[in-house]
């Protein structure tokens, strides 16, 4: 499981993409605590919905769980809350 913390904006997802792409091409199943995030852009968004559909193009495991207010209200104003249901 990776907790993440803080921000996930233009700043810090260059290097989530990075473990993230590191950990599918060893085929490592990811589980992403969400809950201490504290803001989150667009990049964030897009990271982690390049991840859900990776995962689902070649049956990677990966999961968010926990995902903070933050989290939820940026899926929600993009229409994709539902992916966030656990």
């Amino acid at each position: 499981m990776l907790v993440l913390h803080g921000e996930l904006d233009i700043a810090t997802a260059p290097e989530l993409v990075e473990i993230l792409h590191r950990m599918r091409r060893q085929r490592h199943a990811v589980v992403l605590d969400l809950a201490e995030i504290t803001f989150m852009d667009s990049t964030g968004l897009t990271t982690l919905m390049d991840a859900h559909l990776a995962a689902e193009g070649n049956g990677w495991s990966f999961e968010i769980r926990r995902a903070s207010p933050a989290v939820r209200r940026v899926f929600d104003l993009a229409g994709v809350g539902r992916l966030l249901d656990e």
